[in-house]
């Protein structure tokens, strides 16, 4: 080269950026690398926040400090999002161990940290209002019902005998597709009350969003080689998943219900405007009738998702 010729080689152009890192997988688009999952979250869902939260408070109501009830119902909501996520942080990483491909298993390492990231704000959040941790375990389990323990022991069962399809639709697909709607009813709910809250769960649930995504888009890929029986078998793990969310949901209203609608009329000046469903307003929906249309809305998208991935 001559050593006065300016000219500079294109270097970018020596490199091969469409060789691909790991061995092909006909479900996977790209999507679901560590470097999607840093533009996604680390540099765009968690910019200018504290665990989830703005760094500085504002909105929130003083009577969520002075007012037991409301003070319940809240704790009451934050410990069923901990013990959701801790089911969820314990069988992702089980996941991850029998994952069959290099795709599914770098995705799930990315997914393990959303799962720890989202039980960190909910515990940090219970520690704002004054709940040390040992007193917030004794509250996870005392509002864990009977029927949502057994969703997530059956969630851990399949974990723990390393079926990944199976263990991979209780998570990715029922739990996380459960998830998606509570939270986005969860952002709502509580707007008004703590906006801090709100952007918490805001921020879980968008990842939520993507983990249903590559649930997705990896079962449905692994299902087409599966033969009748199996897929058999994959259906009856759904129903028996649908059947124990219907119990879960009729056990929150038959333990709960009068809480949340004692609490629900004492702030109704302060929420009743909030458009909790499409075109409902919260003043004119009693809290029955909004858990029963939440868990109208989880089965409708739950067939859809089932519908989508090959399995309904």
């Amino acid at each position: 080269m001559n050593m006065t010729d300016t000219t500079q080689p294109d270097i970018e152009a020596q490199f091969s950026r469409d060789t691909p890192a790991f061995a092909a997988t006909e479900w996977d688009n790209g999507s679901w690398s560590i470097q999607q999952w840093l533009e996604r979250t680390a540099w765009r869902t968690l910019k200018n926040t504290r665990y989830g939260r703005p760094p500085v408070e504002t909105g929130v109501i003083p009577e969520l400090f002075t007012d037991p009830l409301l003070r319940q119902v809240y704790l009451i909501d934050v410990a069923v999002f901990i013990g959701g996520e801790k089911t969820s942080f314990e069988a992702v990483a089980g996941l991850l161990r029998c994952a069959p491909d290099e795709a599914s298993q770098i995705y799930l390492g990315t997914q393990v940290m959303d799962e720890c990231r989202h039980y960190e704000v909910f515990c940090r959040r219970m520690a704002d209002l004054g709940v040390p941790p040992a007193k917030r375990e004794t509250l996870v389990k005392r509002y864990t019902t009977p029927a949502v323990r057994n969703f997530y022991d059956l969630i851990l069962e399949q974990v723990d005998k390393g079926d990944f399809i199976a263990g991979s639709l209780a998570q990715n697909i029922v739990m996380e597709g459960m998830a998606y709607p509570l939270y986005r009813y969860e952002i709502k709910y509580w707007s008004r009350i703590d906006p801090s809250l709100s952007q918490i769960i805001r921020g879980a649930f968008a990842d939520e969003a993507h983990h249903v995504g590559f649930g997705e888009a990896m079962i449905r890929g692994h299902l087409q080689g599966l033969d009748a029986d199996r897929r058999g078998r994959l259906r009856a793990l759904l129903e028996q998943f649908s059947g124990l969310m219907t119990e879960a949901f009729e056990q929150v209203i038959n333990h709960y219900i009068g809480l949340y609608q004692e609490c629900a009329n004492q702030y109704m000046a302060v929420m009743g405007d909030v458009e909790i469903f499409p075109g409902r307003k919260m003043a004119s929906v009693t809290e029955e009738d909004q858990v029963r249309l939440l868990l109208a809305e989880i089965r409708q998208e739950h067939a859809a998702r089932a519908a989508r991935i090959g399995i309904a």
